[in-house]
């Protein structure tokens, strides 16, 4: 009997130094936007928005004289307003951590005044389980297999990709009615929330909540448009309730924002409150309150 204990333990010692450890990339939290740095082909410290409502990878156009790429052709580019024709480059190789893509097709969009060189998209996401962590400011990228991720304090949700954009079921409480749908998860937008424009229009949600002022967005596509912003008495997400929050209302009749299959879209301002993990894999995500959760809403 002593020999088949000392065998187990030393089996379940094999198996756990065999766990390959998730790699780590350090962010920084900026303007309730994360922000990490890649090499992209010879070119280090290339700093990317980390963009879970993107499904491609781009790049600044103002920043291409700094790395090298060669324009292959053009193609359409579908921002939250409307849609633009611009250019994009293949064939191009991007290292995050330890881990290196080849084959990467970056599409080029001016960003204006930004001052980040690139979007790191869901294409560059899937193929791991992504964990979001607030609390030591990392992003940890585990095997879709990795059997070692703890979820103690996490809520379970399906995760729906809806063309293409990840989206877990949420609803707005106003007056005491429920108004639920798909919501859109969108790390790279730096609000708390915005509601598609045919699900504000057809709720009339302008008339049931107090305007509190008006925000000015500029989308992918180049457009800059305003949008009412109204106060939602609470927010359930996760099965947790989160109060007294500034949404826009968008009136878009182009692009992401009018879209008919989802009823808006959770920014980072929102979502920067929950840990989150990611596993694209088996369309599940998971979400645990962190240390932001009593941050003020802009």
């Amino acid at each position: 009997m002593k020999y088949i204990v000392t065998f187990l333990t030393s089996l379940f010692c094999i198996i756990l130094s065999g766990q390959k450890k998730p790699n780590i990339l350090p962010f920084s939290l900026e303007n309730n936007s994360i922000y990490i740095h890649c090499k992209v082909n010879e070119t280090d410290s290339i700093k990317f928005l980390f963009d879970t409502g993107a499904d491609g990878s781009v790049i600044n156009s103002n920043s291409k004289k700094k790395i090298p790429l060669q324009i292959d052709g053009k193609s359409e580019n579908k921002g939250s307003n409307g849609v633009n024709i611009v250019d994009y480059s293949s064939h191009n190789t991007i290292q995050f951590g330890d881990i290196q893509r080849k084959e990467i097709q970056f599409t080029l969009i001016p960003y204006e005044s930004a001052h980040f060189d690139g979007v790191f998209g869901t294409d560059l996401m899937k193929g791991k389980i992504i964990e979001i962590n607030y609390h030591k400011n990392e992003i940890r990228l585990y095997d879709e297999n990795d059997q070692t991720i703890d979820f103690t304090g996490y809520e379970k949700m399906k995760l729906h990709m809806i063309d293409n954009y990840p989206a877990v079921e949420s609803s707005m409480i106003i007056n005491n009615k429920e108004y639920s749908g798909f919501f859109g998860l969108d790390s790279g937008a730096d609000d708390a929330l915005t509601v598609a424009s045919p699900f504000a229009k057809n709720n009339a949600l302008v008339n049931n909540m107090k305007t509190i002022g008006k925000a000015t967005a500029r989308g992918s596509d180049g457009s800059v448009y305003e949008m009412p912003v109204v106060l939602c008495p609470a927010v359930k997400f996760a099965q947790k309730y989160l109060y007294n929050l500034p949404i826009t209302l968008s009136g878009s009749t182009e692009g992401i924002d009018s879209t008919e299959k989802m009823a808006g879209f959770f920014g980072n301002q929102f979502l920067k409150r929950f840990n989150t993990v990611i596993d694209f894999k088996n369309g599940f995500i998971y979400f645990k309150l962190n240390k932001n959760l009593y941050s003020e809403f802009n």
